[in-house]
């Protein structure tokens, strides 16, 4: 193992960019500035080791990567047993969408969203182009003529140790499988397909497919088309449910099943899932009664990204450039219930996930989504949905 004058450089980088940087030593924290700094991980599950998937064998070069909470690092790995690591940061800030994602998707505690909002609200907000550049300093700073080491060459080609294969064949094989989209998601594209928000839904389609697809068929080309048919098929429900004829959506449906039947490129079938997302919109637009005024959808469009945030009507009202008192008014007219049903039922529903999916206590899930206590929550859930939470959740598991 090879020795190194690390604190120069170390001073060097923090002080000129205020970024966290420490020195991992097998596997270790070994030094760091600031001495003490915190990482999602860290304040979730309490460990201070930072878990982020890097490759050990690709000596002086920098790895720009991401946690599993969305912070971004920078490794530079010296030798096989000294690490550089930058981080965590920013380049643009974490909505609130985005940590109840999180919360929903790595089942962290709901009591902990506070803790998490603040977290990443204080968490340095780089540019892209300083985030390239972080990494090229680094890689001045720390690179094998820079750091002193003993006159002997750094011995090359080392064997991968068992655990970093171990290691490695695990993330690979994880990669490989698929993730179901989370359920919020799929509710969430319902929604914006219900009010034709396009944008909106053509984003949530696109984070879907970070996820890995289905590897329905051993043939690439048919399983990708297998899997377009499935959203196809979801497409065809969520306009159902928005007010559309099933006669008239199940047509569209089989139209395009056809055309993906008829293409024999993979790009081709990918795309065609947006433009099949967009045809659905304009369909639920011109045949529904849901025409909204672009104040409405606004408000919508709003009430439906802060479910979780405490909501007022002056604030939507902010956001659908409208008087408070106007506001109210004409959401009743178009939507025939006041604002504040469509919160209340919308967070009902949304709520639904954590109780079926997750073992949180009835308290805190209503805690969550601000209903004032937990018999409130009960009364509301089982008026709108006609049964408990405690029942709603027996009869996800039934087996329980």
């Amino acid at each position: 193992m090879l020795q190194y004058d690390l604190s120069e450089p170390i001073n060097t980088f923090h002080y000129a960019t205020q970024l966290p940087i420490c020195i991992l030593k097998n596997g270790s924290l070994d030094q760091s500035l600031p001495e003490h700094f915190m990482t999602a991980e860290k304040l979730i599950t309490g460990e201070s080791a930072l878990h982020v998937a890097y490759s050990p064998q690709e000596y002086n070069t920098v790895q720009y990567l991401a946690s599993d909470y969305e912070e971004l690092f920078i490794f530079y790995v010296l030798d096989d047993s000294f690490v550089v690591t930058v981080g965590p940061f920013l380049t643009e800030p974490v909505r609130s969408g985005a940590i109840v994602n999180l919360i929903q998707n790595k089942k962290i505690p709901i009591k902990l969203k506070p803790k998490l909002e603040s977290y990443y609200q204080n968490l340095k907000v780089v540019s892209s182009q300083t985030y390239y550049y972080c990494g090229k300093l680094i890689s001045v700073l720390f690179g094998s003529k820079n750091v002193e080491t003993p006159a002997e060459q750094r011995p090359v080609g080392h064997e991968i140790s068992f655990i970093q294969e171990y290691f490695q064949n695990t993330y690979k094989n994880r990669e490989k499988m698929f993730t179901h989209p989370p359920y919020f998601l799929e509710k969430k594209l319902i929604n914006q397909i219900a009010i034709c928000d396009q944008d909106g839904a053509l984003n949530t389609l696109k984070e879907i497919n970070l996820l890995n697809r289905a590897v329905l068929t051993k043939d690439p080309l048919r399983s990708l088309k297998d899997s377009i048919i499935c959203s196809c098929t979801f497409f065809t429900r969520a306009v159902i449910e928005a007010g559309v004829f099933p006669d008239i959506a199940f047509t569209y449906s089989d139209t395009f099943i056809e055309e993906i039947e008829k293409m024999n490129g993979i790009s081709e079938v990918r795309s065609y899932e947006q433009e099949i997302l967009k045809q659905f919109i304009k369909l639920v637009r011109e045949n529904t009664s849901a025409k909204y005024s672009r104040p409405i959808f606004d408000a919508m469009q709003y009430i439906n990204n802060n479910l979780t945030q405490k909501l007022n009507l002056a604030d939507i009202a902010k956001h659908a450039y409208v008087h408070p008192n106007y506001l109210s008014s004409i959401f009743k007219k178009e939507t025939g219930c006041s604002i504040t049903n469509f919160i209340t039922r919308h967070r009902i529903e949304e709520s639904t996930y954590f109780v079926a999916f997750t073992d949180y206590e009835i308290a805190d899930i209503a805690s969550f989504y601000h209903f004032c206590n937990q018999s409130y929550y009960c009364t509301l859930f089982k008026r709108y949905l006609s049964v408990s939470p405690n029942d709603y959740r027996n009869s996800a598991h039934p087996s329980n």
